[in-house]
């Protein structure tokens, strides 16, 4: 049996929606402290990684769980795809 597709018309917001120069509300402040805490994280995650000296990193199994770090912060997505 075919599947109907439902389409939702979505209308633009109007031109006033958003002014560059309006004070921000306590929502969007919220949103830039989360931002930042979000941004503070992600890179505390980078500062230990980039830590480990390479010169260290000896064996297969090294090179594989530095990579998977890695990978893990540069894609974070695929992380929690994968469970990890």
């Amino acid at each position: 049996m075919a599947r109907t597709t439902n389409i939702i018309s979505i209308p633009r917001p109007p031109a006033s929606a958003f002014n560059k120069n309006r004070p921000a509300g306590t929502l969007l402040q919220a949103q830039a402290v989360h931002l930042r805490e979000s941004l503070i994280q992600h890179l505390a995650e980078v500062v230990e990684v980039l830590a480990i000296p390479l010169s260290e990193i000896r064996t297969e199994g090294e090179v594989s769980a530095y990579a998977h770090r890695v990978t893990d912060i540069l894609h974070p997505r695929g992380a929690k795809r994968a469970g990890n």
